[in-house]
């Protein structure tokens, strides 16, 4: 605005008097949000004595009627474009530009143009120049950027996104209403969210403050508090384009849950962070990113359209993100290192526990006064035991049968099937092998497929049955498990997609939400116990038809850990043709 402003008071008082000079013409700078009936009341007066008037405003709402009617034109001025670069640089500086030089030169701030493109200076040399005072803001702080994270997924597609947005959004191309101005992201503990936070605005090239709930309140009394609050919100705007990180935004907490005698103190909180929020998004150049670990405990008015109405989860990062979390953290030591095994028996790890894996490893070799070797990362990992024989055989079983029952009734495509031979010395809960089916995203939904796919998932259980003559608890005790996916089936068929018994639509099909009503309502457990117990008889009868496939399975999986789909399918083909041992008939009974 201070530009367009020198250049309108130039040509409306410049040297050669332009358009009647100073005394018959006025020139009006409106400031968004700063409207007055003193300055409505003096521009009326200047339109009614002078011959000429012009009045700058950043924004159309800004222009007040009266101006709108008497004005013979009002004009839009858009973003710099290479022909204005061009033009410029010809006729203030005496430069030539070439079309591809002014494409650059275009999207960089006036300022930075001004100070670099001087007369008698190279052009190439000038944008050099711009481009290192233009590099990424947060660069001085030493970090990784988005590129150097590993385990990312959704969020790190969503970070490239947003800065290309911003960067579109400086140059013009864009409007700042087609920029995310608000984001929430979750994970778990470790997952990195903080981390995350830096390496977005590294790679955006923008300022970014930090807030949280904990760093506002360590400031003093409710006032103090909400002071902290609005000046973190100030900083993030007056260094725009920025990004503001809200750390454990939980913290905040919801306002239908509030009852204690500090509900009044926590519904002022909310209250204020909502208006912050929406005054950033009015702002432009401000985009917030809430981070928790329980999204179900925020206020739902924070997560409504136009605030955090965006939501990213981060996961737990999978083996290729592990071993790309430790590369980063080894910081080019152990270059052509084979990290597989580290990133295999890390599985469920965050990027904090892989972290503390290669601060000690690194401690250890120090102390020892030598290089740092593979053997320092491995010797921090918990110890391996192996697993007692009459477990495996059980496992080969019991992943056998979910592999010959998926088979037998077409459950998806068999990527690999697999059993443990080690196990961490712990009583937790372990993953001791699985059978990865792949299914199509646009496969028909039907009754009979649902059933097939519970029938796969007890194919375990009766194993176990038929072997060894009694089932194990391993089927079951955790979300995700057989037991539990089987029932969100049966619960879904039965509730949700009126396959049972009844047609009524008693909830959606996310799981949380049916195993809610499950709990309360004894009929439909009756039902789901009903089809349960019907599509393990059905895996049961498969097992006792086909017991020499399963024997041959197992007993290949004791001896080499995994099969691939391929392979599992040439070991069964040698058998005696697998054959489907249900009819429709027995299906269409549960």
């Amino acid at each position: 605005m201070d530009l367009y402003e020198e250049g309108a008071r130039y040509a409306a008082h410049g040297p050669a008097i332009l358009h009647g000079g100073s005394n018959h013409t006025e020139v009006f700078r409106r400031k968004k949000g700063r409207e007055s009936k003193f300055e409505d009341a003096e521009l009326a007066k200047s339109l009614s004595k002078k011959r000429r008037v012009f009045l700058l405003a950043e924004s159309a709402n800004s222009v007040p009627g009266s101006f709108d009617l008497a004005a013979d034109a009002v004009v839009e001025v858009g973003p710099v474009l290479p022909k204005d670069v061009i033009v410029g640089a010809k006729l203030c500086l005496k430069l030539t530009v070439t079309p591809e030089q002014a494409e650059f030169i275009a999207t960089v701030p006036l300022s930075v143009v001004v100070s670099a493109l001087r007369r008698g200076r190279p052009v190439s040399v000038a944008i050099d120049l711009m481009k290192r005072a233009i590099a990424p803001k947060m660069r001085e702080v030493p970090g990784p950027t988005l590129d150097d994270l590993h385990g990312l997924g959704e969020a790190g597609e969503w970070g490239r996104e947003l800065a290309m947005d911003l960067a579109d959004w400086q140059a013009g191309k864009i409007g700042w209403a087609d920029v995310d101005r608000g984001i929430l992201l979750s994970g778990p503990p470790g997952t990195g969210k903080t981390t995350f936070a830096g390496a977005l605005a590294r790679s955006c090239g923008v300022h970014l403050v930090l807030g949280s709930i904990a760093r506002w309140q360590a400031k003093g009394h409710l006032g103090d508090m909400l002071g902290a609050m609005r000046a973190a919100f100030d900083e993030a705007r007056r260094n725009a384009p920025s990004i503001i990180f809200l750390d454990e935004i939980d913290a905040v907490g919801d306002r239908e849950r509030f009852s204690d005698n500090n509900a009044q103190y926590c519904t002022e909180v909310v209250a204020a962070l909502l208006e912050c929020i929406d005054g950033a998004e009015g702002r432009e150049g401000v985009v917030v990113v809430g981070a928790c670990n329980n999204p179900d405990r925020l206020d739902a008015a924070l997560v409504r359209a136009g605030r955090l109405d965006r939501h990213v989860r981060i996961p737990l990062p999978d083996a290729k993100g592990r071993e790309g979390i430790l590369r980063w953290h080894l910081q080019g030591s152990l270059p052509g290192a084979d990290l597989s095994e580290i990133a295999a028996r890390t599985e469920g790890w965050s990027g904090a526990a892989l972290e503390q894996i290669v601060r000690q490893a690194r401690r250890k070799a120090r102390r020892a006064r030598r290089a740092l070797s593979l053997d320092d990362l491995l010797s921090e990992l918990p110890p391996l035991v192996p697993l007692p024989e009459a477990l495996r055989r059980r496992m080969a079983i019991h992943e056998a049968g979910h592999a010959v029952v998926g088979l037998a009734v077409d459950a998806g495509e068999i990527i690999s099937v697999s059993i443990s031979s080690t196990a961490l010395p712990s009583e937790a809960e372990q993953d001791g092998g699985g059978v990865l089916f792949r299914t199509s995203a646009f496969r028909e939904r039907t009754r009979a497929q649902i059933l097939d796919e519970m029938a796969a998932r007890l194919g375990g259980l009766a194993a176990e049955e038929v072997f060894l003559g009694d089932r194990s608890a391993g089927a079951g005790g955790s979300k995700g498990s057989d037991l539990y996916s089987a029932t969100a089936l049966a619960l879904a068929s039965e509730a949700s997609y009126g396959f049972g018994e009844s047609f009524a639509y008693l909830s959606s099909s996310n799981e949380d939400e049916l195993f809610a009503i499950l709990r309360f309502n004894h009929y439909l457990q009756a039902r789901v116990d009903k089809v349960l117990g019907r599509q393990f008889a059905r895996a049961k009868k498969i097992i006792e038809s086909h017991r020499h496939e399963v024997e041959c399975v197992a007993e290949a999986l004791l001896a080499k850990g995994s099969l691939t789909g391929e392979k599992l399918r040439d070991l069964v083909a040698e058998q005696p043709r697998l054959r489907l041992v249900d009819d429709c008939a027995d299906k269409r009974a549960s």
